[in-house]
């Protein structure tokens, strides 16, 4: 029997995607997915007035001292610590991905974006996310998880909360919940819990409650969307 190969991280510094990044961030304030955008956002409100070619200019400006060559050397050492730390828990972390999920990881590579937002956001169809620059390399390969467990629900979940006929914000809202697994299952690769985010508090003490019933998500998903739709 041939070997899998397992999946592998790769961080990077970019701007371009970085700038992506940030306007993910802003798309996600426009859309009230997290109850961060129940306050008024100064910058978000300012880039939302700009036509999209503006919005790109806007944040290129604000970043471009940043990436300017006299901080080449730093970045690359940024980046390099991140890896050789993510490195040391990568094979790990992908085999309970699929001990977890009963799935392997979906991509073989996956680019991981050191980015200066304060949102991290991820793209399916181009295989990134986003993670910390500014943190220290625990707290980027904490990110990095919680980001890689979207890739895991958007390719085998998703749909399947679908067929419960529940809305966007409402399979959202599970998705970004099912992340409470990496506190039963994955605490020791890290430094902090994942918290989530408030208005997820009881979908994700329901997870965690059926999960230590039935370790079968399949299962814990299906009784899960009915629990939202109920509420």
């Amino acid at each position: 029997m041939k070997k899998t190969k397992s999946p592998h991280v790769e961080f990077v510094i970019n701007q371009r995607l970085d700038t992506e990044n940030h306007l993910i961030g802003m798309y996600s304030y426009r859309d009230k997915l997290h109850s961060k955008t129940k306050k008024k956002n100064k910058r978000y409100e300012k880039l939302l007035k700009l036509s999209p070619k503006e919005r790109i200019n806007f944040i290129r400006k604000e970043i471009s001292d940043f990436y300017s060559s006299k901080n080449k050397t730093k970045l690359e050492e940024i980046k390099n610590d991140n890896q050789k730390y993510w490195n040391k828990i990568e094979k790990e972390f992908f085999k309970r991905i699929q001990e977890v999920f009963n799935n392997p990881f979906p991509y073989s590579s996956i680019k991981g974006v050191l980015s200066t937002a304060n949102r991290f956001g991820y793209n399916t169809k181009n295989r990134w996310f986003a993670t910390d620059i500014y943190s220290n390399k625990f707290l980027v390969a904490e990110v990095a998880m919680h980001e890689l467990f979207h890739f895991v629900f958007h390719s085998y979940f998703w749909k399947e909360c679908e067929k419960h006929k529940l809305n966007r914000k409402q399979i959202w809202d599970i998705k970004e919940s099912t992340t409470v697994l990496l506190n039963s299952d994955f605490s020791d690769l890290r430094l902090k819990p994942d918290n989530g985010y408030p208005e997820h508090k009881k979908i994700r003490s329901f997870i965690l409650k059926e999960w230590k019933k039935n370790k079968d998500f399949k299962k814990v998903l299906d009784k899960t969307c009915k629990f939202v739709k109920k509420q």
